[in-house]
């Protein structure tokens, strides 16, 4: 989904960070074909990179505003 937005509270976030740290728990101990493993591990860093990227973003525009007000 192109361009999709959606809103994460910040325990949710921190549950996302527990979840990619549970995969690499899981991927440590694990044996043979790891791939999808690996795979959604990938994933989720990703989703969280995007998260992280979007607040700094939302903060930057907030501080512009602020800015541009006084």
């Amino acid at each position: 989904m192109k361009g999709s937005s959606i809103y994460v509270s910040a325990p949710e976030l921190e549950a996302l960070h527990d979840a990619a740290g549970y995969l690499s728990a899981i991927l440590e101990a694990a044996s043979g074909d790891t791939a999808n493993l690996i795979a959604a591990k990938a994933g989720l860093h990703s989703i969280i990179e995007k998260i992280q990227a979007s607040a700094r973003q939302t903060k930057v525009k907030a501080v512009k505003r602020a800015a541009e007000k006084e």
